[in-house]
């Protein structure tokens, strides 16, 4: 139990196999997720989050409970970042300038020498991931292999520029009440957009929009893409920022769901639904 409860369902809404290109019968319209159809420099930056998955999650398996699955995998992670020399010293975040200390998801800092935001996870949180729900897309706590491969999705989906630093690991108090403090936290970093705002829902819903999203109703700022599947939620005016070049996603909750995970959304094709529409004119 956290300190700060948010929805628990008991199913993933992760299918591993789609997001890391193993695409099976069961994954229609997920096949555009292959590393060979991404640019070098997308395949670059999305390696380690997915290497990183299923390392801590070997194979996709998942216990039928998701506390039990978050438990083990947490205590897998300082493991993997010794064997993968990714173990950040705590005090090397601490040292840099903070910028937000505020957030439910991440303590952002500002690394001055490659002018990027650096965001560190609460101790032992991972935080959310759109999950099916009754008819509903609704959120649940990320286990951590949820966690990067909800960052990682950023990057094909909207050509984000975030990158896994590592894990680190302090004797800060762990966010999920009676566990003990030392519980790891994911860093990750991204691009920083100086002199950025924040964009209206009006700007948010074109930007969607234009990429192909529909508004999933009765859900917590959720969108849905039908052509393969990508599922956010949160996607608020706080997790963008408007710039010169447009209105940017920086820290979307996203998923990939299968056509199954989309009707048990209530996720409908608007598509399919007009041309029905159609049929019956």
């Amino acid at each position: 139990m956290t300190k700060s409860p948010e929805t628990v369902v008991p199913e993933s809404s992760i299918d591993t196999a789609a997001v890391t290109g193993e695409v099976s019968s069961t994954n229609e319209g997920t096949s555009w997720i292959q590393s060979d159809s991404w640019t070098g420099n997308q395949t670059d930056q999305t390696r380690p989050f997915f290497d990183a998955a299923s390392q801590i999650n070997p194979g996709g398996s998942q216990e039928g409970d998701r506390d039990a699955s978050r438990i083990r995998e947490t205590e897998s992670l300082g493991s993997w970042a010794r064997a993968n020399s990714c173990l950040i010293d705590p005090k090397e975040i601490d040292d840099l300038p903070l910028v937000s200390n505020s957030t439910s998801e991440h303590e952002v800092h500002y690394r001055q020498s490659d002018s990027r935001a650096v965001k560190r996870t609460w101790p032992g949180v991972y935080r959310q991931i759109p999950m099916p729900n009754n008819g509903r897309l609704d959120r649940a706590n990320a286990i951590p292999s949820e966690y990067l491969i909800r960052q990682a999705l950023q990057v094909p989906v909207f050509g984000s520029d975030i990158r896994l630093e590592g894990v680190s690991i302090s004797d800060k108090p762990s966010m999920v009440l009676f566990e003990p403090p030392g519980q790891p936290s994911f860093v990750i970093s991204q691009e920083w957009f100086e002199g950025g705002k924040a964009p209206t829902m009006v700007e948010i819903a074109e930007r969607l929009g234009a990429d192909g999203f529909f508004s999933a109703p009765h859900s917590y700022f959720g969108w849905y893409r039908p052509l393969d599947g990508v599922v956010i939620v949160d996607a608020k005016p706080d997790n963008f920022v408007k710039t010169s070049a447009g209105v940017v996603p920086i820290d979307l909750q996203m998923a990939v769901f299968t056509q199954e995970q989309l009707k048990e959304a209530g996720l409908a094709d608007p598509n399919s639904l007009v041309q029905k529409l159609n049929s019956l004119s």
